[in-house]
């Protein structure tokens, strides 16, 4: 789910209630490395953890929002299980972390 829009706090609240899984990525449009990492990361998702939501969120135009997850650079990933946060990220990150850390107790809520 891509939003091309700004969301507030209580519009991602009620994202968080509506699915178990969701992994939000936070990019800007002159970032490199966030344009190289996102099709990584959502082949990983969709490939590994088929239940799991991906969220997809310009930094800028989210900016209070980012602000209000203390997430302050990009790209940033932020991964809940159960409207709890398990995982976070900012800057470059190694897929076989991002893979193990959502492996663990991803394969424990859905297999």
């Amino acid at each position: 789910m891509e939003l091309n829009q700004t969301i507030s706090i209580s519009q991602f609240k009620k994202l968080l209630e509506e699915h178990s899984s969701i992994l939000v990525y936070l990019y800007q449009d002159k970032c490199g490395v966030c344009k190289t990492l996102f099709p990584k990361v959502k082949d990983l998702v969709e490939n590994e953890f088929p239940e799991m939501e991906l969220l997809v969120l310009e930094a800028e135009q989210n900016r209070e929002l980012a602000a209000q997850l203390r997430m302050l650079a990009v790209p940033g990933i932020l991964v809940y299980f159960e409207g709890k946060e398990y995982f976070r990220a900012n800057g470059l990150l190694s897929l076989g972390e991002l893979k193990n850390k959502i492996g663990r107790y991803y394969s424990l809520m859905y297999r």
